[in-house]
């Protein structure tokens, strides 16, 4: 995986089902659980293998979505929210937006010593993955 920037615990990594749209280094949810793909999906398999821990090199958009929509500058630590696209036959949302949406989904913290500035989309930063989530999934 091309985006792994700082690596946590290797071993934290599970194989899961998960749709086809799936590709390497992609964010996701598994449940409530932040995940980034180690492959991309499998068909032989029906899935791929997720890791669960680490910093990786991710799309951001230093922006709120709650009403009224507004520019938020990402500093280092701030907590990230994702949203995506949810399938319910693998409880897997993927094609994540992540911003500071608070309301959506925990996903992690900005890991790098630079602000994300205000307003900014489709940003590439460092984003540690929050550990945990609940559901049957959650470690």
């Amino acid at each position: 995986m091309t985006n792994e920037v700082k690596q946590d615990r290797p071993g934290n990594a599970n194989w899961f089902p998960c749709p086809a749209a799936v590709t390497s280094g992609m964010a996701c949810l598994i449940g409530t659980r932040a995940a980034v793909a180690l492959d991309a999906y499998d068909a032989s398999l029906g899935g791929t293998t997720f890791r669960f821990s680490g910093s990786f090199a991710l799309t951001v958009n230093a922006s709120s979505s709650q009403s009224p929509v507004s520019g938020l500058a990402i500093n280092p630590g701030d907590e990230l929210f994702a949203s995506g696209t949810y399938d319910p036959t693998t409880n897997v949302t993927y094609s994540l937006t992540i911003d500071k949406t608070r309301g959506n989904t925990p996903f992690g913290n900005l890991d790098q010593n630079t602000a994300v500035p205000s307003g900014t989309t489709g940003a590439t930063a460092v984003v540690k993955l929050k550990e945990g989530g609940s559901g049957p999934y959650a470690s």
